[in-house]
């Protein structure tokens, strides 16, 4: 009876650590937009956050993903910083390699905290009813509509 009821202690105090945990990331979403800023082919995206103080910016990181199929992590699935996905500096600024495969109709730069574990690919941008899609557990993004080679244009697409 003691070992249920430390259980359900630990386990009522660690839920309330992660509300209070998604309380603080949701704060700090808030304000925050993702940018692309270049699209160099076959070489890089880069980009920045704003809305986010130096101090906060070691907690997120940045997804790219291409639509062609479906939503795949791009360049690389499971190559970990620098390849499935971007640290951001202090001034909240990104950078991933890019390679060229098959053309694809939309890039999205998804901003995530960094304890968040991504699938390396997903049918649908935002969630259906609450399941799957690459925005689940977002804090931002910005979807960027391209020909293959990514034509960065003005204006973002929801």
């Amino acid at each position: 009876m003691k070992f249920i009821a430390l259980a359900l202690a630990l386990t009522v105090s660690g839920q309330l650590y992660a509300q209070e945990i998604d309380a603080e990331y949701a704060n700090d979403c808030r304000t925050v937009e993702v940018k692309v800023d270049q699209i160099v082919k076959n070489d890089h995206i880069s980009g920045h956050v704003s809305g986010l103080t130096a101090a906060m910016t070691k907690n997120y990181k940045v997804v790219l993903y291409v639509k062609t199929n479906r939503w795949y992590i791009h360049p690389y699935s499971s190559e970990g910083d620098g390849y499935s996905y971007s640290s951001l500096n202090e001034k909240g600024e990104f950078k991933l390699p890019t390679v060229l495969r098959t053309p694809s109709n939309y890039l999205a730069a998804v901003l995530f905290r960094k304890n968040v574990v991504k699938f390396p690919q997903y049918f649908r941008l935002h969630p259906f009813f609450g399941h799957g899609g690459v925005t689940k557990y977002s804090c931002a993004y910005t979807v960027v509509p391209g020909n293959g080679d990514f034509i960065v244009d003005s204006a973002s697409v929801e």
